[in-house]
Order: structure tokens, then sequence, then C-alpha cells
């Protein structure tokens, strides 16, 4: 089963009155949460290992991660909203962010399983390689043996 997360699943993870702190402090004018924005670029970040071992199929939903995967990124994404305000990373979270960056080379390379997709993307065509051809080229005007006597 692959899941989206949303708001209320941070909140569920910490506070919920830190994680609003988190989304709503230091905005600029006109500013909208950065929330949304961080979760699918950690979302893709995911989704990005997870393509990268061809036995693995992604879920068509591009907003959705496995279920298993939940509480990992759901932290990456409390750490990435503290970086924004600059907040130090407790020795906890450290150790937390090195665990998940070990886990996305485990997912590149297909050690860690992966949930089955919910609703599987068809494998695309692959295209036959292109390359490049010479069709009649000029000789060369300018060569070291011609050049070679100035």
């Amino acid at each position: 089963m692959w899941i989206t997360i949303t708001t209320p699943a941070l909140e569920d993870a910490r506070v919920a009155e830190f994680i609003t702190a988190l989304r709503e402090e230091a905005l600029g004018q006109n500013q909208t949460d950065p929330s949304p924005r961080i979760i699918q670029d950690i979302v893709d970040e995911v989704r990005r290992c997870i393509s990268f071992c061809p036995a693995t199929a992604l879920d068509a939903r591009p907003d959705t991660i496995p279920v298993g995967l939940k509480p990992l990124v759901v932290e990456k994404i409390v750490r990435s909203l503290k970086a924004r305000l600059m907040i130090a990373l407790t020795e906890d979270e450290r150790a937390a962010e090195r665990l998940y960056q070990k886990r996305l080379e485990q997912l590149t390379k297909g050690d860690w399983p992966v949930d089955k997709p919910d609703t599987p993307i068809a494998d695309a065509p692959v295209a036959p390689a292109g390359g490049v051809t010479f069709l009649g080229a000029e000789p060369r005007a300018f060569t070291r043996q011609k050049l070679s006597r100035l």
C-alpha cells in the first residue's frame, strides 16, 4: 500500500503546535506555507531512489510513498522544516538523518523491501539509443601537415 504524506501525519509524529510553528514562522510577505513543497521534495527524493532499482515499481500517483517508509519520511520532513528555521538538530535527529541517507542508498540498490504499489506505473518503452551520423563530411581544410609548413 502506498500513501500520501499530509500535515496531519506530521502532527501525529510531533506535537501539533510545534509543527504549526515550523510551518508558519518566518514567512516572507505573501509567502505561503512551505510544508507542501518540502513534503513533495522529500517524496520525490524517495521515489527517485526507489525507481533507480529496475525490480521495484512505482505507484502512478506522484505524491505517494510506500507505507513502510512513512515514519522515516515524516521525520525527514520535520528535520527539513527545522532546518528552514535554522534550528539545530539534536543528536538523535542527526542519527536519524544518517539512517535516512543509508536507507536511500539501500532503496537505490534494491536492498530494502518496498511495498507493492496500488497502481503501478506501466513500463515505458525504451527508446533506441541515439547517435551521431556524418553524411558526406567535407575533407578538413586545415590539418597538422598543412599547418606545419607555416
